[in-house]
């Protein structure tokens, strides 16, 4: 004979955990823009007429 219990657990609710990955995604997505952005600022030149490129040694052809 089956005892009725009461539902007392309830499990992660998918809306909840959706929110966790993507904030998670937004979160490293932040830490790896401003690790490249300090990681290649010293490469950053400024043009005559005031326009910003980078110049990086490794990616220009010879």
């Amino acid at each position: 004979m089956k005892r009725k219990t009461p539902k007392t657990y309830k499990s992660r609710r998918p809306l909840k955990i959706l929110i966790t990955v993507l904030l998670s995604l937004i979160l490293a997505f932040i830490i790896t823009a401003v690790g490249l952005f300090f990681g290649l600022r010293r490469y950053i030149v400024e043009d005559p007429d005031g326009g910003i490129h980078l110049e990086i040694p490794w990616l220009e052809e010879e």
